[in-house]
């Protein structure tokens, strides 16, 4: 039987680097996800993608309609290249039709797919987090430094979250937030009886991907040679046919 693509690659990494692919990967989850709205300060883009890779968090919506989302590498440590980035940005505006809230588009596409969409705000009306129900899929959206999440997005939302504060100060960061609020609900996701877990072919899809992210600049040298191989056995097959 011929060697696939996915299994000549995995021969260049170690065993210790696939066995821990395997341990993370069994832990990763898109029951929840997270949307990051206008979020533009480098430090807190950057911990908020290490918060969602430290607690399995795949896939992270980064909205881009009123600032540049600019992660911080050694903030960050490299999350970025373990998780699934959707980027939503603004296009310019056309005669050829109305322009759509770039915030409205990614939450509708998430509701679409089945997520219950959660905003955070400090309103009077918004649920203390550790009232959130994980039984639906849920996004939590986190908005900009100073200005939180748009009315946009707030509108476009099932329900509205907030962390009790009893000091003086109104708010965390959006780091911080993003911290406390995932970190209990992937705590209530690993006691439950939900099936939160990635399906075995997104496991070895997410798989394949970050073992052809680990081999960096010796990849496609290595798929060329694969290739090549490929070639001379056919030949070699047919001549022996």
């Amino acid at each position: 039987m011929s060697q696939s693509l996915s299994e000549y690659l995995k021969q260049c990494l170690t065993d210790d680097r696939l066995q821990r692919f395997d341990e993370v990967v069994k832990f990763r989850t898109r029951h929840l996800t997270v949307v990051l709205e206008n979020v533009f300060h480098e430090h807190n883009a950057s911990a908020a993608l290490r918060t969602c890779d430290c607690l399995g968090i795949q896939d992270v919506h980064v909205i881009e309609s009123q600032n540049s989302f600019a992660p911080n590498v050694e903030v960050a440590l490299g999350a970025s290249k373990w998780l699934t980035i959707h980027n939503y940005r603004s296009v310019p505006e056309s005669s050829d039709g109305p322009t759509t809230n770039v915030s409205v588009d990614c939450i509708r596409h998430l509701k679409k797919n089945g997520f219950r969409v959660l905003s955070t705000s400090p309103r009077q009306d918004s649920l203390p987090f550790s009232q959130v129900a994980i039984d639906q899929k849920t996004a939590i959206v986190f908005g900009a430094e100073q200005v939180g999440v748009s009315d946009e997005a707030i509108s476009e939302s099932d329900d509205l979250v907030h962390i009790p504060m009893f000091g003086f100060t109104e708010s965390f960061n959006v780091s911080v937030s993003a911290a406390v609020i995932l970190q209990h609900l992937t705590a209530l996701l690993h006691t439950s009886d939900i099936d939160w877990r990635l399906t075995d072919t997104e496991h070895e899809e997410l798989t394949e991907r970050w073992v052809r992210q680990s081999l960096g600049s010796t990849l496609e040298p290595l798929i060329r040679r694969f290739e090549d191989e490929q070639v001379v056995s056919v030949k070699n097959r047919d001549q022996d046919e």
